[in-house]
């Protein structure tokens, strides 16, 4: 059986939501399913173009952001929707909604187009500006993460948690390159030590996190659209996430031109070591 369906129930115990955010996580999880078919028969092989930032995007990001929002737009008109893929948002504007979808259709583009497995599909519910509940379709494991702070997280319906004790003998957490200069002369010795893993999508490193397979993760690259599902689901696993410098959460604007925003998230013996680094 594909592991994908849609469950019967809802693996996270949503009674305690209220019925606006209730109906908008069932809508949120509908939605991502719906499009896993679709993402993984054009997995390597989808054409695509480079755009002028230097970022890649196939016709499954431009389709799949089309479709996931078209279905939500239906039930929640009044809902804030941004997207990595939607041209017409290349000029800041406000967001004024309660709700605000946050979508990457296909995190981790380069590898998609090209057939390594790392690469997903990343939604994020935002409330009052703030990520409430996030959905990751993990494309090498076709398993979806969902969860909020207030929810816990599920990894397909398995519960998850983030790691408290080391993974690896040595801190083993997610991290991609370049990375500022600053940053690498702090880190130099560090990275002789540490165990880094790289897997091209920001979205598979955060999944990774929630679920304890990895101490943490850095990221001086992330723009909102990369961790506004891994942001809640991290800490509905336990994870603790800071930003290393301005936060882009709570957001009250939004454009695909937006600066990066970096951020940590693990464990706290991951904060605790990488921050000595930092100093």
């Amino acid at each position: 059986m594909d592991r994908t369906v849609i469950p019967t129930e809802h693996p996270l115990d949503l009674s305690h939501a209220e019925e606006s955010l209730r109906s908008r996580i069932l809508a949120g999880q509908k939605a991502v399913l719906d499009q896993v078919g679709y993402f993984r028969e054009n997995f390597g092989k989808a054409e695509s173009r480079w755009k002028g930032d230097g970022t890649r995007v196939t016709v499954v990001d431009e389709t799949i952001s089309r479709e996931i929002f078209t279905n939500l737009t239906k039930d929640f008109p009044e809902d804030d929707f941004c997207s990595e893929e939607n041209d017409s948002d290349s000029v800041l504007r406000d967001l004024h909604a309660e709700f605000a979808w946050v979508l990457d259709p296909v995190d981790g583009t380069n590898n998609y187009a090209v057939g390594i497995p790392e690469c997903g599909i990343s939604l994020g519910l935002l409330h009052e500006g703030m990520p409430i509940y996030g959905f990751i379709y993990d494309n090498g494991r076709d398993l979806l993460l969902q969860g909020g702070p207030s929810f816990g997280a599920v990894e397909g319906d398995s519960p998850i948690t983030a790691a408290t004790d080391l993974v690896n003998e040595k801190l083993t957490f997610c991290m991609h390159f370049p990375i500022p200069s600053k940053a690498q002369e702090k880190l130099q010795e560090a990275l002789t030590i540490w165990r880094i893993r790289c897997p091209g999508s920001a979205a598979v490193g955060l999944a990774n996190v929630a679920a304890g397979r990895l101490d943490g993760c850095i990221e001086y690259r992330s723009k909102p659209w990369d961790c506004a599902a891994g942001h809640p689901i991290c800490r509905g696993a336990g994870a603790e996430f800071h930003f290393l410098e301005e936060a882009c959460f709570p957001m009250k604007s939004f454009s695909t031109s937006m600066p990066s925003f970096p951020f940590r998230v693990g464990s706290q013996l991951f904060l605790d070591e990488t921050a000595k680094a930092l100093a």
